[in-house]
């Protein structure tokens, strides 16, 4: 089989959603490939575990927002849109879905599940098949074994961050502004004077990051902890109980510039490590791209052999 399709399973386009961006920007990146084509395929309804209302709430959100408020894209990158007819009428496409699909809803015959988070981590449940391949995003997923699958060695690290937004001017810094977002299970640590920047737009936050002294975030992965960085805030992640530093982000680069907690000794190293960021920023779009191109090698070898 000559892998040339692939079908990328995917929330409407939201700049304040990590997971959205990055599907739809590995849709992108596919595209940058010559004899590569690829498409989104709106995520709307999936298979329902009729023992979780959790599965079946978050089936009917996007089911409704998909169909009342349009499937939207970047308009900026190259994603077009394909259909579950498409899918079906392509048997040898490859389809890729995030861990966090129930079951195979496009009933596609070659899968790959793209580990943007652990398995189950939001939802308390997975339902994967056979003999599908899988790819973690970074380090800090760990390795996952299930139903006779294959986790590839590759870590298929697609990253885009809107460095238009994030930059540091001489805006004097008064405020100390945090994130919620996937925390919600931390205690709060944060004055009642911060101001929350979840579902504010990027350039809104891009704002407060400049006339603010420090950030808090309570989620551990979010983006806006680098982005805080850039605009010269001090950045601080609100350590998980259950998680020390070298599990949180094994790889060193990814923790330039971040204080994992509120000791001296993290402070101390987030500032030494800033001026680090942006250039590693800018490598990791490069090595996005490269990653794709080894994605697309892989997952035609490992298809050719079904």
């Amino acid at each position: 089989m000559n892998v040339k399709v692939f079908y990328i399973y995917a929330p409407s386009y939201d700049e304040n959603s990590g997971g959205a961006i990055v599907l739809h920007r590995l849709c992108a990146l596919l595209n940058n490939i010559d004899g590569v084509n690829a498409f989104l395929v709106p995520r709307v309804l999936e298979k329902i575990n009729v023992f979780s209302l959790k599965s079946f709430l978050v089936s009917i959100k996007y089911f409704l927002v998909n169909k009342l408020k349009g499937f939207e894209v970047n308009k900026n990158w190259n994603t077009p849109i394909a259909s579950f007819k498409d899918v079906k009428n392509n048997p040898d496409a490859i389809t890729v879905y995030p861990e966090v699909t129930f079951g195979n809803p496009l009933k596609s015959p070659n899968v790959v599940r793209w580990f943007l988070h652990q398995p189950g981590h939001f939802n308390k449940e997975f339902c994967f098949g056979v003999d599908e391949l899988y790819f973690k995003f970074n380090t800090a997923i760990k390795d996952f074994s299930y139903c006779y699958s294959t986790m590839s060695s590759l870590e298929l690290k697609v990253i885009y961050y809107p460095l238009e937004y994030y930059y540091e001017n001489d805006d004097v810094k008064i405020n100390t502004c945090h994130a919620i977002r996937k925390g919600k299970h931390k205690s709060a640590c944060h004055d009642s004077e911060s101001i929350l920047i979840d579902g504010k737009s990027h350039q809104e936050i891009g704002d407060i990051f400049r006339s603010s002294k420090r950030f808090i975030s309570y989620d551990d992965y979010t983006a806006y902890s680098i982005f805080a960085t850039l605009s010269g805030c001090e950045s601080i992640v609100v350590p998980d109980i259950h998680i020390d530093k070298e599990k949180w982000y094994p790889n060193v680069s990814d923790r330039y510039g971040i204080a994992y907690g509120f000791e001296e000794e993290e402070l101390i190293w987030a500032k030494k490590t800033k001026y680090k960021v942006l250039e590693h920023l800018e490598n990791e779009h490069r090595k996005s791209q490269e990653c794709v191109v080894e994605f697309v090698k892989e997952c035609t070898n490992f298809f050719n052999k079904k």
